[in-house]
């Protein structure tokens, strides 16, 4: 089976599951890789065998030919998909731009596809007399902009 069979047969039983790929990788082991998610919640341990298993079923007798490995992408693997940015709106992230080396931290606000808008809160010095105070802080960023983007976690 080819790498455009192989894409089409696993995005067939993602749809099964409600759920959306995010890397696809066939090497020339014949070692299949891939990383899915929902857009609600996260997927499963059962959801994820659900699919190994499925894939495996339908390569049928070619099943022995390769190795699976089927799993969430994981906590700091930069997004990939359009559908990892409408999950985490809401959600805190890291953005790296090509022109700042500074990442810049703020929950993700809105995605539309060609750009992303996030908010996040600094401490600036008062305008007049000593101490700082809060400021809340809108930026929007293209993403022709964006170089990395990933969920910030605190642990």
């Amino acid at each position: 089976m080819d790498y455009t069979e192989l894409k089409i047969l696993i995005e067939t039983e993602i749809a099964k599951i409600d759920a959306f790929l995010v890397d696809f990788e066939l090497n020339v082991d014949n070692q299949i890789k891939l990383h899915a998610d929902l857009l609600d919640g996260h997927i499963s341990v059962d959801q994820l065998k659900y699919l190994s298993r499925s894939i495996e079923n339908a390569l049928g007798d070619e099943s022995e030919d390769y190795s699976i490995e089927v799993s969430s992408p994981g906590m700091f693997v930069p997004f990939k998909v359009p559908e990892q940015y409408v999950k985490s709106i809401g959600r805190l992230v890291k953005v790296n731009t090509v022109e700042s080396g500074n990442p810049v931290k703020g929950t993700l606000k809105s995605y539309n596809g060609e750009e992303i808008e996030l908010h996040w809160t600094e401490r600036v010095p008062k305008p007049r007399g000593k101490g700082k105070m809060d400021v809340d802080v809108k930026k929007t960023i293209p993403l022709r902009d964006v170089s990395k983007i990933i969920l910030d976690f605190k642990f």
